[in-house]
């Protein structure tokens, strides 16, 4: 069995300017970030957190970065953790209340480059296909809003559109319980700010007294 805990990166300059991006090495974590990344390694230790995994994108390095400080271990650059490629989006701004994704959707726009959703849903599978075994194992993965969104929706069973209400805030938690294969992987929280004594119980597993 193995526990997957996805986290969002903390809060970026780009977040803040609601800049997309999938650039690696600009927009970086802000203060209020930093506190974030903080606060959600001090949820990890309510577990046995062997392994971190992260996005080579620098708000997801950084936000691992600090969590592996937290947990004393060194976090582990994965490429499938990347955040979505926007092709001509790129470091454009957006208003959230006129989404990109619903055009497209509509066909009343065509972004030149931008990553599928199939295609982002099969290498976030990848992923957690690589990393479940059959030992009682936990590990974290610091990865983007719409990889994550991509991995639940593919375990419940939904599209990007099905599964619009699903958020992942900033620096929240997402749990996932597998038992030996993908098939098998149950969705515990999503975009949860705390491990709750509730979310604990039901990983059922290396818990720590806290």
């Amino acid at each position: 069995m193995t526990i997957i805990i996805f986290i969002r990166h903390g809060q970026s300059t780009s977040n803040v300017s609601k800049i997309l991006s999938h650039d690696i090495n600009t927009y970086p974590l802000t203060e209020e970030g930093v506190t974030q990344a903080k606060d959600a390694g001090k949820e990890l230790m309510k577990l046995k957190v062997e392994k971190i995994y992260t996005s080579p994108v620098l708000r997801a390095y950084q936000t691992a970065l600090i969590i592996g400080e937290t947990l004393g271990i060194f976090p582990i650059v994965d490429q499938r953790l990347r955040e979505r490629s926007l092709g001509e989006l790129n470091n454009t701004t957006f208003d959230p209340n006129d989404h990109w994704k619903l055009k497209v959707f509509k066909k009343q726009m065509e972004i030149k480059g931008l990553e599928s959703w199939e295609d982002m849903t099969k290498r976030m599978k990848s992923f957690l296909e690589s990393v479940i075994n059959k030992d009682n194992n936990v590990i974290a993965a610091v990865s983007h809003s719409d990889p994550i969104r991509a991995i639940v929706t593919y375990i419940l069973d939904m599209d990007d559109i099905s599964g619009w209400g699903v958020r992942i805030p900033n620096a929240s938690l997402t749990s996932l319980k597998c038992e030996n294969n993908i098939d098998s992987c149950k969705v515990l929280s999503i975009g949860s700010p705390l491990l709750t004594p509730q979310i604990l119980s039901k990983l059922n597993m290396n818990i720590k007294a806290f």
